[in-house]
């Protein structure tokens, strides 16, 4: 073998070399985004669940305190003491739920 085979054989080596780097690099380019858009949907769905946690804490929370305010309201219509069981039931509630907090 001469020294002109030896550098063909050499480029040729360094050509396919060159020829897969570029395919690997158009693969990569290709499948990154795909990647990228997939952490991301991944992270976007663990907030949507997490809000939808809080939401539902909001939703406790917003019904145990029109509860009161329904109780309160119904004392005031029928006059002091006449309501009073109901009113004791719905401060346990209260404290209760405050308890967890």
């Amino acid at each position: 073998m001469d020294l002109m085979e030896f550098g063909k054989t050499v480029l040729a080596i360094f050509g396919a070399i060159s020829v897969l780097g570029g395919g690997f690099a158009v693969i990569h380019k290709w499948i990154s985004p795909a990647i990228k858009m997939n952490k991301r949907v991944e992270i976007l769905e663990e907030h949507d669940r997490r809000d939808y946690d809080v939401m539902k804490k909001y939703a406790e929370r917003d019904s145990l305190i029109l509860e009161v305010l329904l109780t309160m309201l119904d004392s005031q219509i029928a006059g002091p003491g006449s309501n009073l069981e109901q009113l004791k039931k719905t401060r346990e509630k209260l404290i209760l739920y405050l308890a967890q907090k």
